[in-house]
């Protein structure tokens, strides 16, 4: 088992290591997570949802319900982007807290749930803890509150998860401070896709894009000439074959 501590200073941070983790969990796998209520459980599944390629906003708690599934794509299509699980993976979202114990799991259908089709993710998971003890691809994510926005998230992951694509990212997060404060604040060495404004992990192939359309769609405003440069020409720039060719773009 290897063990890993996080540390996060805002919500959106949260969320971007949640990007990463789902980028690296693969139909199969059960993640647990523990924490007390508004320790940002449900922030953390957004983020993997959205690692996963799948719509973050698909997700709410599950409290009422104890179990989501979420299959809707990000983007609303069918599209595999690069670095990604197959879109087609589920995500199922389960919340123990309303149920006594392993035996109330029958009624909801659990042998789908874990027919190892999808990724679960497991919220006060302790109560059915007996129901996990056999569960060969296992993490474990303890969430705890350290100050208002602060939080330290500790991971512990099976062996076999070491191996895979997305977990060197993963694990070069660990301990890491942010490189912003506020609201905004992502992982160090992470950036803001430029068209979809989504956190975009250092080892993302389309790095700072979030995936291939937005780097096309990117392009496109060149090849268009949708970019204006937002300053006056100086003499140096006449000197640019693109301008003297009239193609540049000025604005004042």
């Amino acid at each position: 088992m290897r063990h890993l501590t996080f540390h996060t200073s805002s919500e959106e941070h949260t969320i971007a290591l949640g990007v990463a983790l789902g980028r690296m969990l693969r139909a199969g796998d059960v993640l647990t997570l523990d924490g007390e209520l508004g320790a940002g459980k449900t922030r953390l599944v957004r983020g993997i949802a959205e690692g996963m390629g799948l719509d973050p906003g698909q997700v709410s708690s599950p409290t009422y319900v104890v179990v989501h599934e979420y299959t809707l794509p990000a983007g609303g299509d069918r599209t595999i982007t690069s670095g990604r699980p197959s879109v087609q993976t589920p995500l199922f979202h389960v919340d123990a807290y309303r149920l006594s114990g392993p035996d109330d799991l029958d009624m909801l259908g659990w042998d789908r749930v874990m027919e190892g089709m999808g990724v679960v993710v497991i919220e006060w998971a302790a109560r059915i803890a007996a129901a996990l003890e056999r569960e060969p691809s296992l993490g474990r994510v303890r969430i705890q509150a350290e100050a208002a926005t602060e939080r330290r998230l500790d991971l512990i992951a099976p062996a076999a998860w070491r191996v895979r694509g997305g977990w060197a990212g993963l694990e070069g997060l660990a301990g890491r401070p942010t490189h912003e404060s506020g609201k905004d604040a992502l992982p160090a060495g992470w950036a803001r896709c430029p068209v979809t404004g989504r956190a975009v992990a250092p080892d993302t192939a389309t790095y700072p894009f979030v995936d291939e359309r937005a780097k096309l769609a990117d392009l496109g405003k060149w090849l268009s000439g949708a970019y204006i440069v937002s300053r006056g020409v100086t003499e140096d720039d006449l000197l640019d074959p693109d301008l003297a060719d009239g193609r540049g773009h000025e604005s004042t």
